[in-house]
């Protein structure tokens, strides 16, 4: 028998879930560079233990930025990253955006399955260099993508 993933509930981060959002990312090693700043654009998944995964969503005009996704390893491969992406792409959608874009350095793969292509880092478009990640706390070597809404 399996074990099964207990109730997840997707909902908007609350301050108070800062510090788990940023031990989850600094376990998988991704920037922690403007999460505070941005909190308000994040969506965490949690259960009763807490939070096991988030993913954020930085608006630059009618761009953004899809960034910090992550998913705790116990809750992994059982669809929280692919719900936690559904959800930021549908929140995207009603603030406006016409184009979301990431930086990814091991989860093009899951961002293709979503839609998402690959681009030129030069692609990305200049709103969007105001971003943390951006302007320097993701590598050069990360794969740029883009998903068109509008």
């Amino acid at each position: 028998m399996s074990e099964s993933l207990p109730t997840v509930v997707l909902r908007r981060a609350r301050p108070e879930d800062l510090p788990s959002i940023e031990a989850l990312l600094a376990a998988e090693r991704l920037p922690l560079a403007g999460v505070r700043e941005h909190l308000g654009g994040f969506l965490v998944a949690v259960t009763a233990g807490g939070v096991i995964g988030a993913i954020g969503l930085e608006s630059y005009g009618d761009v953004a930025l899809l960034r910090s996704a992550v998913v705790a390893p116990a809750a992994r491969r059982r669809g929280v990253a692919a719900l936690l992406t559904m959800r930021i792409v549908e929140d995207a959608r009603a603030r406006g955006v016409r184009a979301l874009y990431l930086l990814t350095e091991t989860a093009a793969g899951h961002f293709e399955r979503a839609d998402f292509r690959r681009i030129a880092r030069a692609d990305m478009p200049r709103a969007l260099d105001a971003s943390a990640e951006l302007s320097g706390a993701c590598p050069e070597s990360a794969v740029c993508m883009v998903k068109t809404l509008a």
